[in-house]
């Protein structure tokens, strides 16, 4: 008996695999949570810019130096902080940086990893001036999604992922 039961459950197993019958059946896609946002190769290493201060969005590391504090407004850029009177720092710039996470800074050279490069550049913390000096492409690993999604594409970078 145990031998019959053995013998039905492999052919029904195997007829899962070998059945011809359901070649058509389509599956329903499976459907992300999240959204890339993504920049063309060329947007992306275009994309560091120094603009006008900006309200704080989603507020992630800080770092301090002298009398500055830059917060990492996460996968968007850096607030710039005038600090020289710590009880009421004064925001002063934005430095647009698309799929930034984090800063050092030393001897006013920024390094920024943005997305999956490193970018070094020279920052005049009197003019509050910065000038891009280098991009080492591909340090860092492509953005994942909050799931473990990837998204790839030939000339684009992933910046950022926005829930649906």
């Amino acid at each position: 008996m145990r031998k019959l039961l053995l013998i039905l459950c492999c052919f029904s197993f195997f007829n899962c695999f070998f059945n011809n019958e359901n070649e058509n059946i389509s599956v329903d896609p499976v459907f992300s949570r999240y959204n890339p946002i993504v920049l063309t190769t060329t947007e992306f290493e275009n994309s560091i810019l120094l603009q006008d201060k900006k309200s704080v969005e989603e507020a992630s590391k800080i770092y301090i130096i002298d009398d500055f504090i830059f917060i990492n407004d996460k996968r968007t850029g850096f607030h710039i902080f005038d600090n020289s009177n710590p009880s009421n720092p004064i925001q002063k710039k934005f430095l647009k940086a698309p799929g930034a996470t984090d800063i050092a800074i030393r001897n006013n050279v920024l390094y920024i990893n943005q997305a999956t490069d490193l970018v070094v550049l020279t920052f005049d913390f009197n003019a509050l001036t910065a000038v891009v000096n280098k991009r080492v492409k591909n340090v860092f690993p492509p953005l994942q999604a909050p799931n473990g999604e990837w998204f790839y594409e030939e000339g684009k970078v992933v910046v950022n992922w926005i829930q649906k």
